[in-house]
C-alpha cells in the first residue's frame, strides 16, 4: 500500500514525556500477565510513536507486532492493508521522517478488531495495549498539543480566504467561473473538511475559492472530501482545473 506524507510537524513522544510520567501501571485484572511482556508493550508505545502537531498519535508499522501481539508471523501489515473482511478496512498508512505509519485511531480500530477475535490473556494483552494508547492520548503535553492545534486553526481559518487569492491572483469563482468584484461574495471552501482532514486544515491548498451560494450547497449535501468535490463539479459542469 502506498503510503501519504503527512503534512504536519510530528514529535516523537519521547521529547514530549518522560516514559515514568505515563500511566505504565497495570491494573488489578491484569496482575496475572507476565510483567516483561507488559512492558514490551508499553516500549513499543514510547519507542514508535510520534504525535502530531494536532495531537494525533502515529504509530509506526514496524513496532505494530508487540502491541497487536502477532509475534513474528507479519500479520500486523496484513491487518494494515487488508483489515478482516466484512469487519474492519484497510488502516490509511503514512509517510513520517521515511518511515510508515498509522494513525492512533486506525490503531484502536485493529485493536478492537483483535479484542473481538481474541481469547485469554491474548485478550487481555491486548487491553492493556488499549490503556496504554489511551494514556498516551490523555497525557498532558498530548492535550495541550490538541488544544493549542484547535486554537490555532480557529484563529486563522478566517484568513485562508485572502490568503489564496493573493497566492494565485484568484478573481474568479474557481467552480463557475463567475468574476466577482468584491471579496465578499466569495469564500474559502476546504477540499477536505476540518472535520475529515483536520492535519489540512490550515493549508490554503487544501481549498478553493468559490461563490458564497455554492459553498452552501456543498454544507447542505454534507460534501466532506476530495472525491465529494469532485463528482459535485461534474454534474454542474463546474471547472475541474483546481483539482489537477
Amino acid at each position: 500500500m502506498s503510503s501519504t506524507q503527512l503534512s504536519v510537524n510530528c514529535y516523537s513522544l519521547s521529547e514530549l514525556t518522560e516514559k515514568e510520567e505515563l500511566n505504565w501501571s497495570v491494573k488489578k485484572i491484569h496482575e496475572e500477565l507476565n510483567k516483561k511482556d507488559i512492558v514490551g508493550i508499553a516500549n513499543a508505545f514510547y519507542r514508535n510513536t510520534k504525535i502530531g502537531a494536532n495531537g494525533i498519535p502515529y504509530i509506526r508499522i514496524k513496532g505494530l507486532a508487540q502491541i497487536l501481539r502477532t509475534a513474528n508471523s507479519g500479520a500486523e501489515r496484513v491487518l494494515v492493508d487488508q483489515g478482516v473482511v466484512n469487519v474492519f478496512s484497510n488502516s490509511p498508512v503514512v509517510s513520517i521522517d521515511r518511515e510508515e505509519y498509522i494513525s492512533g485511531p486506525s490503531l484502536v480500530g485493529l485493536i478492537h478488531t483483535r479484542i473481538n477475535h481474541s481469547l485469554g490473556k491474548t485478550k487481555q494483552y491486548l487491553e492493556v495495549a488499549y490503556q496504554f494508547y489511551i494514556s498516551v492520548l490523555n497525557s498532558p503535553p498530548v492535550r495541550d498539543l490538541k488544544e493549542r492545534y484547535i486554537k490555532d486553526i480557529e484563529s486563522k481559518r478566517s484568513s485562508l480566504k485572502m490568503l489564496r487569492i493573493k497566492e494565485h491572483n484568484i478573481t474568479r469563482c474557481e467552480f463557475s467561473g463567475v468574476e466577482y468584484v468584491s471579496t465578499g461574495v466569495v469564500q474559502f471552501a476546504h477540499i477536505d473538511s476540518v472535520i475529515s482532514a483536520p492535519h489540512k486544515a490550515l493549508d490554503i491548498e487544501n481549498g478553493v475559492i468559490i461563490l458564497g451560494r455554492i459553498h452552501l450547497e456543498l454544507t447542505k449535501l454534507q460534501i466532506h472530501d476530495f472525491d465529494g468535490m469532485y463528482d459535485f463539479c461534474k454534474e454542474r459542469n463546474y471547472s475541474l482545473s483546481w483539482a489537477k
